[in-house]
């Protein structure tokens, strides 16, 4: 019996449709975003990620998040009872992310039997745009299980130094770490370089995907729907959902704000997210895009990258990528 452990419920869902034989573990863990700190207990840590996941739903709760949380885990301690468990990756940030937690897992436990592959892409036959294996139909997922490889010794140890990094306070290990050999991990260092993009920008304190949505919107208003697809093709490898993406709008949106939607406050629990609102940049939105004022110091921040809580007006730590390396400022 095989077990197949996915990143989201799309491409899990075509592999269910494909004929594949074998149970399916879909793992929903946000890991790029929220705090993911060293020195946790197992409970503490899942208590923490927990009420962090609820904050960005608009539909579970902290019990909710804690009980899938859980679940995958007693999911994943389980994998000795299958004679192959496939990694189904892609290489996208967010699927990354969940990589390396997963490899550094199963370096940290006995793996008995069990034959451990891994199955990542960052491309697909015939597709010049390929977004993610969740696009992908069921006949062209199954036409992958060929190409998965035994997981080796070089790829867990790499994964071990990578989430070490990740949960690391200072964002300079992962700048380290990335002028290391990172092959064994093919996608892993572009993923890596991406969230570093993710902290606020030294010009003007938006990260890349607020400094997207601030361009876009300084063109025309655009609805939610426009926006969101605006921002994810800008994207070499989409990683964000549309929950993310208005956690992001809602910020910029609170005050001084330097974009205005329809809908002042995120939905409620159960409800969905507004997509017929307009969204507009302010004047202040302007100044920030042009350099010309700082998001972080006028609006503050309150945000986790990995282990790297920022917060206050500054100094924090910031993305320089015209240099390529982070600064406090």
């Amino acid at each position: 019996m095989d077990l197949h452990i996915h990143c989201g419920d799309c491409s899990a869902d075509q592999l269910r449709l494909s004929g594949l034989p074998g149970d399916i573990l879909v793992w929903k863990e946000l890991l790029h975003e929220g705090p993911t700190p060293f020195g946790l207990a197992d409970d503490a840590w899942m208590a923490l990620r927990a009420r962090f996941l609820a904050s960005t739903s608009t539909e579970l709760t902290v019990d909710g998040c804690l009980a899938m949380l859980q679940a995958q885990d007693a999911a994943l301690a389980r994998f000795q009872d299958y004679q192959t468990v496939t990694l189904w990756f892609d290489a996208c940030l967010y699927d990354q992310t969940i990589l390396i937690r997963q490899l550094d897992w199963f370096a940290r436990h006995d793996r008995g039997t069990t034959n451990l592959m891994l199955l990542c892409i960052g491309e697909f036959p015939g597709m010049p745009r390929f977004s993610g294996l969740g696009e992908l139909s069921p006949p062209q997922l199954a036409s992958l299980l060929p190409q998965r490889q035994p997981i080796t010794a070089a790829q867990l140890a790499l994964a071990q130094q990578a989430w070490h990094a990740f949960r690391s306070p200072a964002p300079t290990t992962i700048r380290s770490f990335l002028d290391g050999d990172t092959s064994a991990l093919p996608y892993l260092a572009d993923a890596l370089y991406r969230h570093l993009a993710q902290f606020p920008a030294a010009a003007n304190g938006l990260n890349r995907v607020e400094q997207t949505i601030l361009t876009a919107l300084a063109r025309e208003r655009q609805t939610f729907s426009t926006l969101f697809r605006t921002s994810s093709i800008q994207e070499a490898r989409p990683f964000f959902g549309d929950t993310t993406f208005w956690s992001y709008l809602n910020t910029l949106a609170s005050e001084p704000a330097v974009l205005t939607m329809d809908c002042q406050q995120p939905p409620l629990h159960g409800q969905s997210i507004p997509l017929d609102g307009e969204f507009r940049i302010t004047a202040l939105g302007e100044q920030v895009l042009a350099g010309n004022a700082d998001w972080i110091t006028l609006h503050g921040i309150d945000r986790w990258l990995g282990g790297v809580q920022l917060t206050g007006n500054g100094p924090v730590w910031r993305w320089d990528a015209k240099q390529g390396h982070l600064c406090l400022a």
